[in-house]
């Protein structure tokens, strides 16, 4: 694994967030930045696509979300998507067990997982392990 990986959390659930920091926190990652709603991070993402140290190396997203939703964030992420020189894995979250939007999760490549909140343990250490090998 990546020995200091940057893990977004973007997701408007301060509780989801806050369990989500301690959980990684207990794996020994660190450099966690959150995020209230999708905006921020794209904006980011959009300005720091040729800096990889600025970019994080896993996301989760939530779906439900104001603003701009989770499937409405991968949209706007692949416009940027091909210009980054680094391999962002992004895990949808949702506390809704719609298999719909199970379904829609699957259409699109950039989406790694999809889990429904909250998160275990167990997952985050099995993401962490898997998505983050270099």
């Amino acid at each position: 694994m990546n020995q200091d990986p940057l893990v977004w959390i973007i997701d408007d659930d301060d509780i989801s967030k806050y369990v989500m920091k301690r959980y990684l926190n207990q794996l020994s990652v660190n450099n966690i930045v959150g995020f209230p709603d999708s905006l921020q991070p794209l904006k980011l993402i959009q300005d720091n696509y040729n800096f990889n140290e600025k970019l994080p190396d896993i996301i989760f997203l939530d779906l439900h979300m104001p603003v701009l939703n989770g499937f409405q964030f991968i949209k706007e992420f692949q416009n940027v998507a091909m210009k980054i020189d680094k391999n962002i894995k992004i895990i949808m979250l949702t506390s809704s067990i719609n298999a719909e939007d199970v379904e829609h999760a699957k259409t699109f490549p950039e989406i790694s997982d999809y889990f429904i909140k909250p998160i275990k343990h167990r997952d985050l250490s099995r993401i962490l392990n898997v998505e983050l090998k270099h």
